[in-house]
């Protein structure tokens, strides 16, 4: 095979490649957006606060959706709107740390590793909070991150005190 056809091949499946990429990360973004949507149309609040989280825009521009964290959700059939949402906040709150407690925050480690940690780039009250949970092999990210993707409700930390939910 000679150098040109090479080089054509090359040329060829890099175009191919590139347009594959595209498509799909346009696929990816249509998906995520429609779940942006569909859970918006009940959760506002909620909504609005994960829009104004480092979850959904960064300096990274990686991006966790509705169901990065919330996946299988049980929703009751038929209730498909605002009205329909009566659980009160805090409710609510306590009841997503205790699962994610219960399940030593999976949702976060699907994306976040200790292992991938630079601590050189955290503050130092992070680095010292990290090594301790790392040297205790405690996994639950809730227990410190509370409110990294929605608002803290307020009166939430006697609540979550109360409930053994809060160091």
């Amino acid at each position: 095979m000679n150098n040109t056809t090479s080089k054509q091949r090359y040329v060829l499946s890099s175009i191919a490649l590139l347009t594959f990429g595209l498509f799909y990360s346009s696929l990816v973004l249509a998906e995520d957006l429609q779940e942006l949507q569909e859970c918006g149309s009940c959760h506002v609040a909620q909504t609005s606060d994960y829009q104004a989280s480092v979850h959904y825009i960064n300096r990274s521009g990686v991006q966790a959706g509705c169901n990065n964290c919330h996946q299988g959700q049980q929703h009751k059939a038929g209730k498909d709107t605002s009205k329909d949402v009566q659980k009160p906040r805090m409710e609510m709150t306590l009841s997503e740390w205790k699962r994610m407690k219960e399940n030593d925050s999976k949702e976060c480690q699907t994306c976040h590793s200790h292992m991938a940690m630079d601590l050189a780039k955290q503050e130092p009250r992070s680095v010292e909070r990290h090594e301790e949970s790392f040297k205790n092999n405690e996994t639950s990210c809730i227990d410190c991150h509370k409110g990294i993707s929605h608002q803290l409700p307020s009166g939430w930390k006697e609540i979550a005190e109360k409930a053994g939910l809060q160091k």
